[in-house]
């Protein structure tokens, strides 16, 4: 979790406070894989928080369900490998995460998009 360490503490902090919206990874370093975009949601079931990650490829749409420490894990490993941005998008602010060609590591923070929750779709088991 090194140089994305801001990044992550900001998404766990936004969902101990209740304020996280969405997850979004984009720009990918290689079109011709096909994954376009990741997008990341929590949902509650039976109790229990689970973040629901798509995985957005140009044919089709694929979902996996994590905790969220498995989900840190996956978009890092998506962070590192796969994409060059990443947004997370809470009430109180928006933080942006570049990836440059030379792997270092940028942030910039922008107003809140988001003024409410996004509603809820019950999950899919």
């Amino acid at each position: 979790m090194s140089e994305f360490k801001e990044f992550f503490e900001r998404l766990q902090q936004s969902v101990i406070n209740d304020e996280f919206v969405k997850l979004t990874l984009s720009k990918p370093v290689r079109k011709s894989e096909g994954l376009v975009n990741v997008y990341m949601r929590l949902f509650v079931v039976e109790g229990k928080t689970v973040f629901q990650l798509k995985y957005r490829y140009t044919e089709e749409e694929l979902y996996k369900q994590f905790t969220l420490k498995e989900a840190i894990a996956e978009i890092e490993t998506l962070l590192t490998d796969t994409f060059r941005g990443g947004t997370l998008f809470t009430l109180k602010e928006d933080l942006l995460v570049l990836i440059s060609k030379k792997k270092n590591v940028t942030y910039r923070e922008n107003a809140a998009s988001f003024k409410n929750k996004l509603p809820e779709i019950p999950l899919e088991s």
